[in-house]
């Protein structure tokens, strides 16, 4: 009898072992996953910031005179160009980034009886949800880059042949 109840001992030990294990396993993974998010959310930034200069490059272009053949051309490229900074500035709007927050998670596990593994573990819970929510913004953000690159391709265009219709005439 005793000794069934040693080995169940042994069995328990090694499987609560075992669990704290890959707790720690996944808090380091996920740790590596949020330094490779900020990366991703620092290369949205930067895009959507080249994609605001360079649509205020073909603003200052579009308006820079006034156009006396093609110009409808003239005022979708100015348009186009105003589209794009507006998708530049949704991506770069301020928002809420998620993250952990102290005061919730000292009061929550400050003066509780839990033990470390299972304080690790709902650490581990909370860096999911919120890695989660900032792969969601980094996604939204990218795709507002995306359609501005590409509004920003037609405004070039359409400049485009608005220079070369003012430089070859009709």
């Amino acid at each position: 009898m005793r000794k069934n109840r040693d080995a169940a001992a042994v069995e328990d030990a090694s499987a609560r072992r075992m669990r704290f294990d890959r707790v720690r396993l996944l808090n380091e993974e996920l740790d590596r996953l949020m330094s490779d998010a900020t990366t991703r959310v620092n290369g949205v930034s930067n895009k959507a910031s080249f994609l605001a200069v360079s649509s205020g490059v073909l603003i200052t272009a579009a308006t820079a005179q006034l156009w006396s053949f093609a110009r409808g051309f003239g005022v979708a490229s100015l348009v186009l160009a105003c589209l794009a900074m507006a998708c530049a500035a949704v991506a770069l709007r301020p928002g809420k980034r998620p993250g952990i927050e102290a005061r919730r998670l000292v009061d929550r596990h400050l003066d509780c009886t839990h033990t470390a593994a299972f304080v690790e573990a709902e650490l581990v819970r909370d860096k999911e949800t919120v890695l989660t929510a900032i792969e969601r913004d980094i996604a939204n953000r990218g795709r507002w880059v995306w359609a501005g690159f590409g509004v920003l391709a037609a405004a070039a265009a359409s400049l485009a042949v608005v220079f070369s219709v003012e430089l070859l005439g009709r």
